[in-house]
């Protein structure tokens, strides 16, 4: 008699053989932005799409993209950390 797998083995199971599981760190690495970077942050800046493994971020304002630059590696590295594999390779200030 087969074994019944779990919901979860079927479906990670799932996710591997539609090869979304990218996609959908894509999009969990948008809804965490905010949490990531904060409320003040978050208030001057919207995650657009990541392509390649570049994150696109639009910026309301040339001072807080310029400001942004400084802190673009520890925040790269705290949204890889959330999501617990690097997914954001690079982030681009627009």
């Amino acid at each position: 008699m087969k074994e019944m797998a779990s919901l979860g083995e079927s479906l990670v199971k799932l996710i591997e053989e539609l090869q979304i599981e990218k996609p959908l760190q894509h999009g969990r690495a948008m809804q965490i932005w905010s949490e990531v970077v904060g409320k003040k942050i978050a208030s001057k800046t919207e995650p657009v799409k990541i392509e390649h493994g570049t994150l696109i971020v639009h910026v309301k304002s040339p001072s807080w993209r310029n400001e942004l630059q400084f802190y673009k590696q520890q925040i790269q590295h705290d949204l890889n950390e959330q999501l617990g594999e690097e997914i954001v390779k690079e982030i681009v200030f627009r």
